[in-house]
């Protein structure tokens, strides 16, 4: 029963270790690739700001809103970048961390429940020899191994129990936390743009062509 219940264990654990590891690295591939669209964006604002100079009034100042614009992305998505490694990307490094100290305990404890078999297995051989082949205290000495053997395998057995259910309650409370917080900070980041580009829209439709587009 204990054999299973480790090996569903394993299998459990081995899966979410695998998973959870994708998720990180699929997740570090967007945020750098987020953090590099910043850099490329930077310089798109720097040629706006440097066209809206030189352009007629009204078409001046909807380029110079629309570089405001992507200011405000650069800015913003950096700052998301920032959040989603603290907040979201960390918190899963630690629970993989976690993961793997459980691994760890799973591990021992089937080492316990193998010494447990192998004392098992030599007291009966003991048992099943002739009375007058068995050596004096040879019998004691396979019980107390036994004993011993079968105590610290239950400890393993109990500390494994304990630690999967912590285990379990930390990933259902870490998924939890970091899902809001991608939801919070993609939200939050999409609304500040948002607002920008309502700006620049409204700066867009004002631009007079027909004043502007006579020769001065």
């Amino acid at each position: 029963m204990f054999k299973k219940f480790l090996d569903n264990v394993s299998n459990t654990l081995g899966i979410a270790n695998n998973k959870i590891s994708e998720i990180i690295k699929e997740t570090n591939s967007y945020i750098n690739a987020e953090e590099n669209t910043s850099k490329e964006i930077k310089q798109t604002f720097i040629a706006l700001k440097s066209y809206a100079e030189s352009e007629t009034p009204s078409l001046g100042k909807a380029i110079s809103s629309l570089a405001n614009t992507f200011e405000i992305i650069e800015k913003e998505r950096l700052e998301k970048v920032s959040k989603l490694r603290e907040e979201f990307i960390a918190p899963l490094d630690d629970l993989v961390i976690t993961l793997k100290k459980l691994q760890t305990e799973q591990g021992e404890a089937e080492k316990a429940a193998k010494v447990q078999e192998k004392a098992e297995k030599k007291l009966n051989k003991i048992k099943n020899k002739a009375v007058e082949k068995v050596k004096p205290n040879e019998l004691e000495n396979a019980e107390s191994k036994l004993k011993a053997a079968q105590e610290k395998s239950e400890k393993e057995e109990n500390d494994v129990k304990v630690a999967t259910e912590e285990f379990n309650k930390a990933k259902l409370e870490t998924m939890q936390k970091v899902i809001k917080t991608m939801v919070d900070v993609e939200s939050a980041y999409h609304q500040k743009v948002l607002d920008s580009i309502t700006s620049v829209k409204e700066k867009a439709e004002a631009i007079d062509i027909e004043e502007e587009s006579k020769i001065q």
